[in-house]
């Protein structure tokens, strides 16, 4: 299983395996504790989880502002 999760620093999204504990954010470098960042989705394998983050990011940048 591959959980997406939001940059507890930068907001951004990121795939990482099941079994990790932690992750770094290859956008602002920041060490990201999976234990405790919003999960957005789950996939079963890297690719699909890849393919959700590109979904999320489209749907994101199409969605104005609050």
């Amino acid at each position: 299983m591959y959980p997406v999760v939001v940059c507890s620093d930068c907001g951004r999204l990121l795939v990482a395996r099941r079994d990790a504990k932690s992750r770094t954010c290859p956008y602002c470098g920041v060490r990201v504790n999976l234990a405790k960042a919003q999960q957005v989705k789950t996939a079963k394998t890297a690719r699909e989880a890849s393919k959700l983050v590109q979904a999320l990011k489209k749907k994101r940048r199409e969605t104005p502002p609050t």
